[in-house]
């Protein structure tokens, strides 16, 4: 079912999923320091190899995190010609939809890898 949105409300969630993307990268720096520390000690294999899992997991992340921060509208004029400029008025809130499923898409799979790697630390910090 397509929404209705407004290019006010679309660039309001645009600025707030942006400042979402950013402290999320900001998280996963926090998390990749800790692997770092745990890294440089004098580690078992196995455990070795899940730090490493978990650095590739926040790898592809923040490449993740990028692409959806570069398909992000960046001004308010781009937002104002997806809505407008158009022939199909209703490409705006298509935009807006595709790109709300990315974003609850990619939430759930960084919340996924973000349990994961609590657990983890947990257990072995």
């Amino acid at each position: 079912m397509e929404s209705t949105v407004s290019i006010d409300q679309f660039q309001e969630e645009l600025q707030s999923w942006k400042h979402e993307l950013s402290s999320i990268k900001q998280e996963i720096r926090h998390f990749e320091q800790h692997l770092e520390d745990m890294a440089s000690k004098n580690l078992p294999k196995d455990l070795l190899a899940q730090v490493e899992h978990f650095q590739n997991s926040f790898i592809c992340q923040k490449e993740v995190i990028d692409r959806l921060r570069h398909d992000l509208p960046d001004s308010r004029h781009k937002v104002e010609n997806i809505f407008n400029s158009r022939l199909d008025s209703s490409e705006g809130v298509r935009a807006h939809d595709l790109l709300s499923d990315r974003m609850d898409m990619f939430r759930r799979i960084y919340d996924e890898v973000r349990d994961h790697f609590k657990r983890f630390e947990s257990e072995w910090m």
